[in-house]
């Protein structure tokens, strides 16, 4: 499998150049990062939802903290994802993805 860069109509002589084809290159793969971080950060933030709606007691309790915690280290990887891509805004992550407040204290997002 061959990769090729995008092309662009307007920046076409810039991708010629092997600069150009690695910067294309880069811009994908930082893409394709933020993408996987955020299927991740879904999973964790529904596996936490389902528990909530389905189970109650101590044990729940127990299994519900590690989930938070699962979904509070995926919130944090997104994050940093999102902030290496030259992106700042985490209000625009947290309404996005709806990342509840037990998940934004365990990460330290205020």
């Amino acid at each position: 499998m061959s990769v090729r860069p995008p092309t662009f109509s307007d920046r076409k002589a810039g991708l010629q150049s092997g600069a150009g084809i690695l910067e294309a290159e880069i811009l994908a793969e930082m893409a394709a990062s933020l993408g996987r971080a955020g299927r991740t950060l879904e999973k964790a933030l529904a596996q936490l939802s389902l528990h909530e709606a389905a189970c109650r007691g101590d044990e729940a309790e127990e299994q519900r903290q590690l989930l938070l915690q699962i979904a509070a280290d995926a919130a944090w990887a997104l994050l940093i994802q999102y902030e290496l891509s030259g992106l700042s805004s985490q209000t625009q992550l947290v309404k996005r993805y709806g990342i509840p407040p037990d998940v934004l204290v365990r990460v330290g997002v205020r």
